[in-house]
């Protein structure tokens, strides 16, 4: 049997000390499906409980003081009683107060059987009270520990989750990485189909010039061929020969 089950049998055993109400409160809490609501609900009962105890103590404590005054006084009365006993011989006491006070010490000695029980209820009742208030504060503050450690748990499976969410965004980040520097990004595949693009068109572009540039070509071979035979080809002339021509001599 758990430690809340036998507090809950300890306290439906004393459902008249603590109530019937408040005993079903108690005992019907349980640790394993206890919201922090419940808790809160027990703690208010834990507080009537402990002024129940409260109050049982102050009457405890006057029954007992009732229970040692009474002893005291049928103790005192017996030592009184002998003397009076012994001064009765003497003719100092006669029978009318010895009947008196006889009667007085006979009542108190009658007393006595019912103020020790009442002392004896009392005790029994601080104790049980004290007993009940100990049971469920420490399976409360095992409840409260077990809470603790559960909240921890989360924390940690939440932290741990967290960590592995991020792990996997870096390796993620990292593996496109990888992608992008041991092949062909997408930006750059862009870039090289317009590099070949324009390089085609800077082909067809020579091309064309090229076209352009033949009959240019053609026309300055025979500008040259009629140099030639006119005798003014300057492109053998020496260096002294080139100087004359163009000082006029």
């Amino acid at each position: 049997m758990s430690g809340w089950k036998l507090t809950a049998a300890l306290i439906t055993k004393h459902v008249g000390v603590v109530g019937d109400r408040l005993a079903t409160a108690i005992a019907s809490f349980d640790p394993e499906t206890a919201t922090e609501v419940d808790r809160d609900n027990l703690k208010e009962k834990l507080r009537e409980v402990a002024l129940k105890l409260a109050d049982a103590k102050h009457k405890n404590d006057a029954a007992q003081q009732a229970l040692r005054d009474l002893e005291a006084l049928i103790a005192s009365d017996s030592k009184t009683a002998e003397v009076l006993i012994a001064k009765h011989g003497d003719g100092k006491v006669d029978d009318a107060m010895l009947n008196e006070f006889a009667a007085a010490l006979e009542a108190n000695q009658a007393k006595l059987a019912g103020v020790k029980q009442d002392a004896a209820n009392a005790q029994e009742l601080v104790d049980t009270l004290k007993e009940i208030l100990d049971a469920v504060e420490k399976n409360l503050n095992e409840f409260d520990a077990k809470a603790k450690a559960a909240i921890g748990a989360l924390q940690q499976a939440q932290a741990d989750q967290q960590r592995a969410e991020l792990h996997q965004q870096q390796q993620a980040e990292l593996n496109a990485l990888r992608a992008g520097a041991g092949g062909t990004s997408t930006g750059l595949s862009a870039l090289n189909r317009a590099a070949e693009k324009a390089r085609v068109q800077a082909d067809a572009a020579q091309t064309i010039a090229d076209i352009g540039q033949k009959p240019i070509d053609r026309a300055n071979v025979v500008e040259e061929a009629r140099r030639i035979a006119a005798g003014t080809d300057t492109s053998q002339e020496s260096a002294i020969d080139r100087l004359r021509r163009a000082a006029g001599k």
